[in-house]
């Protein structure tokens, strides 16, 4: 697939869960066509957007502060506050670390193509805070994320947890899929993706504890879900625990440390947050 870059179209593009509203604006063609949600796009398909159909939907670079962890010409990896959407979605469309970042790589409202243009290479819940990583060219980010796919891309998260663990670890290998009374939750179901979590005890309380965690999979919700799944929801989910008030923009969830083989040269990579939960 190849991107037809007008000015101001990469903005958008970035963000992709805002194709709909883009079909809808009729601001995306494929092929020269206006693209429907029916559409399967091949690799050898030219997507274009309309710059002058974007409206409120255009990302927007801004200065917000950022604790960079590390970063070189093929990537940047970031130490995400709780609270921060990583790019926009639905009416958040301010205050995200990719606004941010854009930004940080020389765009401007005014000048938007920047030195780079970095995109997103995996999710972190609003709620969690803690390393993500970006690519800084659209080549970097395919690279990134095949390694992801695969497995080549690990990521380890601390969380604390309602109650007191019984065992010293363990592993929860149940499927996912959307929740029957919440479609923005999850829950185990038959027939559901398949999601397998590791956790380990690092501490314990009278009431909650402290677990390593790492994924063996990257479902929606996956820590969140699973841990509720057995009986001990992160402390302060305000969807998985109960008795937490609706709107928690903070969770007890923190992505300590990501490592890879770098896009470019191949060279084994480790990244850590300074940050505790």
């Amino acid at each position: 697939m190849r991107l037809v870059d007008h000015a101001k179209a990469h903005l958008v593009v970035l963000a992709v869960r805002d194709v709909g509203p883009l079909i809808a604006r009729g601001a995306l063609r494929i092929d020269g066509r206006t693209g429907a949600m029916a559409d399967v796009v091949s690799r050898t398909a030219t997507v274009t957007v309309d710059p002058d159909a974007l409206g409120d939907l255009a990302l927007v670079p801004e200065p917000v502060d950022l604790q960079i962890l590390h970063e070189d010409d093929a990537l940047i990896v970031v130490d995400k506050p709780a609270g921060m959407h990583v790019h926009p979605l639905g009416p958040h469309r301010r205050g995200t670390l990719l606004n941010a970042l854009l930004w940080h790589c020389g765009a401007r409202p005014d000048q938007p193509w920047g030195a780079w243009r970095p995109g997103p290479i995996h999710r972190l819940d609003r709620a969690a805070s803690g390393v993500v990583v970006f690519g800084k060219t659209a080549a970097n980010c395919d690279v990134l994320r095949r390694l992801s796919a695969s497995s080549e891309l690990h990521r380890s998260y601390v969380a604390t947890v309602e109650g007191r663990l019984a065992a010293e670890a363990g592993t929860i290998d149940a499927p996912l899929g959307r929740d029957l009374n919440l479609d923005y939750r999850r829950a185990v179901v038959d027939g559901g993706q398949r999601a397998i979590t590791h956790w380990r005890v690092l501490e314990r309380s009278a009431t909650r504890t402290v677990v390593a965690v790492t994924l063996e999979t990257g479902r929606t919700h996956q820590i969140r879900a699973h841990l509720a799944s057995i009986g001990h929801p992160i402390v302060g989910d305000d969807l998985y625990a109960s008795g937490v008030a609706p709107g928690a923009t903070s969770i007890a969830l923190h992505a300590s440390n990501v490592s890879l083989r770098h896009p470019v040269t191949g060279v084994s990579l480790s990244v850590s947050s300074p940050r505790q939960i």
